[in-house]
């Protein structure tokens, strides 16, 4: 699954970056595999807003397809 496919709630865990051209992108979020996000809010077919820590960050719905994560307990 990838990060635009999970609900407003959920928490999961960064998996892999597919497409390493905006891996770059990525990481200069602070996104890297091994990451534990919460989503915050979601629009659709929009950006995804997650939460690491204190930290919130608004995820464009294209690059948040690039983004494999699995669903943290």
């Amino acid at each position: 699954m990838t990060l635009a496919d999970v609900r407003v709630g959920q928490k999961v865990r960064v998996v892999a970056i597919e497409h390493t051209s905006q891996a770059a992108e990525v990481i200069r979020l602070g996104i890297i595999p091994g990451l534990d996000l919460a989503v915050v809010t979601k629009v659709r077919s929009g950006p995804v807003v997650v939460q690491n820590g204190v930290s919130e960050v608004a995820i464009g719905y294209r690059l948040a397809r690039r983004i494999v994560v699995q669903r943290v307990e």
